[in-house]
């Protein structure tokens, strides 16, 4: 008896294995993504330009069966890209070949959970040759019209108060004009003008609200005057000077210069409740044309005298230099800078031949 239940014993277990066996046929593989359709639209691709129109820019569309994510690798450019479900697009850009048209790889990953399909595509695209910072203009007033352009620029007239300025600004051709492909801003003594109680006149002007700008190269080509108590500036604000007030709002000044401090000693300064000044003397800044410049980007702002540095002074998120800014250009009287003598005559005229931005 004892070895027949032996054997018994023996056979139950192996009988039970058997049965294990048999269950393991109706095993199903997880699901695999399937029928997956991937497209690429390149910016500005025509049948004459099918690379595109330099941008570098593509549109991927991607779709399929049993996906529940895409994850999208632009290889040359070191980026990636998911996208969540069974379809979607993504938007990317190439340019580590600039100046030529490249095949450059797309690699596509299908998953359905933790199942994953790899597939590589290819898209032929045109990317525009690197551009230098400050070579391509974008704005300009070159000031060839004979009348001054109000879509690009306001009158600001009365006096504004400020500075202990004796002028009052008006928007008078004798003030102001354009002539001969200048602006011609002139101060003059007006006594008691219009009955206003204020015995000189001038004229100041701004884009604000019309043309502003965050960063870039400007040059400003002008002659500025050299009369007792002038001061004249080529300057900007920030554009949320409405909001924050002054100095919270920055200011820029590209060039001043004021009988105080001396003819044709330029200066170029930042101010935000703190202050960046330096000058140079420019010889023959109130006889002739010089060309005032400024460089300035996320990281720096920099002034320039006839294409010779200044100086640079470093930016950052901290400061109000990283929004948009208006120009400013006006002739002011007396005050802090233009001093308590005042004797106006023939060289009491600033001269702007142009104002340029460039990226």
């Amino acid at each position: 008896m004892k070895r027949k239940y032996s054997v018994l014993f023996f056979f139950v277990p192996v009988f039970a294995l058997l049965l294990g066996c048999s269950k393991g046929s109706d095993y199903q593989a997880p699901a695999r993504p399937t029928d997956l359709s991937y497209s690429v639209q390149i910016a500005g691709a025509t049948t004459a330009e099918p690379g595109g129109d330099g941008s570098g820019k593509v549109t991927i569309n991607l779709s399929g069966k049993n996906v529940t994510s895409f994850v999208v690798s632009l290889t040359t450019e070191n980026e990636s890209f998911s996208v969540n479900g069974n379809s979607g697009s993504v938007i990317g850009i190439f340019s580590s070949q600039p100046g030529a048209t490249t095949k450059y790889p797309i690699k596509i990953s299908a998953y359905c959970n933790t199942v994953k399909v790899d597939t590589t595509i290819y898209a032929t695209v045109y990317v525009k040759a690197a551009v230098e910072p400050g070579t391509v203009l974008i704005w300009s007033d070159e000031f060839d019209n004979t009348t001054l352009d109000t879509k690009t620029w306001n009158y600001e007239t009365g006096n504004l108060g400020v500075n202990n300025e004796q002028e009052y600004y008006t928007q008078d051709d004798a003030n102001i004009r354009v002539k001969d492909g200048n602006l011609e801003i002139t101060a003059l003594k007006s006594p008691n003008y219009n009955n206003s109680g204020w015995d000189y006149t001038s004229a100041r002007i701004n884009t604000q609200g019309k043309y502003e700008f965050k960063y870039g190269k400007v040059v400003i080509r002008a002659k500025i005057p050299g009369d007792d108590g002038t001061w004249p500036a080529l300057w900007l604000l920030g554009s949320n000077i409405t909001t924050v007030n002054w100095p919270a709002c920055g200011e820029i000044d590209l060039m001043e210069e004021g009988t105080v401090t001396g003819f044709e000693n330029i200066l170029s300064s930042l101010h935000w409740g703190s202050d960046a000044m330096q000058s140079r003397v420019v010889t023959g800044a109130t006889t002739g044309f010089h060309e005032y410049a400024m460089d300035w980007r996320a990281d720096h702002i920099a002034f320039y005298y006839d294409g010779t540095l200044l100086y640079s002074h470093a930016n950052d998120s901290s400061l109000p230099f990283n929004q948009k800014f208006f120009f400013i250009f006006n002739v002011a009287v007396g005050g802090n800078m233009g001093g308590t003598t005042i004797n106006l005559g023939s060289g009491s005229t600033m001269y702007v031949d142009y104002v340029r931005v460039y990226n």
